[in-house]
C-alpha cells in the first residue's frame, strides 16, 4: 500500500458511488473498482474499513434549494 496521501478515488470521472477503499490498481470508489468495471457484484467477503464514503447529494426542490 502507498504512503502516500491520497484523494477519494484516483479516477477522475465523476460519477462516484459508494466506498472507497484501495486495490492493487489504487484507491477506487465502488463504482470504479475492479469488480465494478468488469460487471461483476459486489463481494460478499470481509473488507477493510473504507477511507470515504461518497454520498448522493440531495435533490434541489423547485425553489432551487436541498
Amino acid at each position: 500500500m502507498s504512503g502516500r496521501a491520497s484523494g477519494p478515488c484516483e479516477i477522475p470521472d465523476p460519477d462516484h458511488d459508494g466506498e472507497v477503499h484501495f486495490y492493487r490498481t489504487g484507491w477506487r470508489c465502488d463504482a470504479h473498482s475492479p469488480w465494478a468495471l468488469k460487471g461483476l457484484p459486489q463481494p460478499v467477503a470481509r473488507r477493510a474499513p473504507a477511507i470515504y464514503t461518497y454520498r448522493a447529494a440531495p435533490a434541489a426542490d423547485e425553489n432551487g434549494t436541498t
